[in-house]
């Protein structure tokens, strides 16, 4: 009994080593330039991989376009009868090997698919994906608002087309200074803060894979400033001291003349009788 336990043991430590020697498979399979399932505008995918693989071993790897496929129904020795949706050719990498990158020239959708050859025997093929190339912007897009003004900013209404976020600028289209905002569902924003004459407004769209377009509007700025007429007092002198003397004086003056012209008017009278 103890010898039939013994090779049953060591029966399954056989199977065990030659699985082991002959389908190792890939540890670990990351993309450091892409995320699985999100939009990209990014057209070389970088990724990279760990694996127990010795000095001997080698990999079979290529990009896939629309889906994936194990390496079984492909012999990259013999690349004659190539699947459509392997992108070839099929690379060969030694052991030491843990990156590569691809750069694809059309949009779609994108495999990353690799299997070690440990001398002849394949393990299980491991893929990563998918990952969506996109490269068109976003279109048409355009930006509407009044044409003159006289306030120091206005309402703006969006054309996005598809892009979902929005920088706007005046007078620039440097867009290093731009906050980028997630359009609103009304499609408006208040303008920048205007100044006196022409303003240049211009909105920049972003789709969620990163192309940008742009669409710009011309606003004139008249501020009309409310002009007020000073008001105009009339001065009123008030007779200093001084002043109240001399007509004091005169008055006495005029007062006795007067009495003299009276008295000698009553003289001449009565001369005359």
């Amino acid at each position: 009994m103890y010898l039939i336990k013994k090779e049953l043991f060591t029966i399954i430590i056989f199977f065990f080593l030659i699985n082991f020697a002959f389908s190792k498979d890939i540890t670990t399979l990351n993309s450091y330039s892409h995320d699985e399932n999100q939009c990209s505008n990014t057209t070389t995918i970088s990724v990279e991989w760990t694996a127990p693989s010795v000095s001997g071993d080698k990999y079979y790897a290529t990009f896939s376009k629309g889906i994936t496929f194990v390496f079984d129904e492909y012999d990259p020795s013999d690349p004659e009868d190539v699947p459509e949706q392997v992108i070839p050719p099929a690379r060969h990498f030694s052991h030491s090997i843990e990156r590569t990158s691809h750069t694809v020239d059309s949009e779609g959708t994108y495999y990353f698919n690799i299997v070690i050859d440990s001398e002849g025997e394949y393990g299980a093929t491991a893929s990563i994906g998918p990952f969506i190339i996109d490269t068109t912007a976003p279109s048409p897009v355009n930006v509407y608002g009044v044409t003159e003004t006289d306030s120091n900013s206005i309402e703006l209404t969006l054309e996005p087309a598809d892009a979902d976020q929005v920088c706007i600028l005046l007078n620039t289209t440097n867009t290093v200074s731009c906050s980028w905002g997630y359009i609103p569902e009304n499609r408006k924003l208040i303008s920048p803060t205007l100044s006196e004459g022409n303003n240049q407004i211009y909105a920049f769209f972003k789709d969620i894979a990163g192309n940008t377009n742009q669409a710009s509007h011309n606003i004139s700025c008249s501020f009309e400033e409310n002009e007020q007429e000073p008001t105009t007092q009339k001065a009123v002198s008030i007779p200093t001291l001084s002043e109240w003397g001399q007509i004091l004086f005169l008055g006495i003056l005029v007062l006795g003349a007067l009495g003299v012209i009276h008295r000698n008017k009553i003289a001449y009278i009565c001369a005359s009788e």
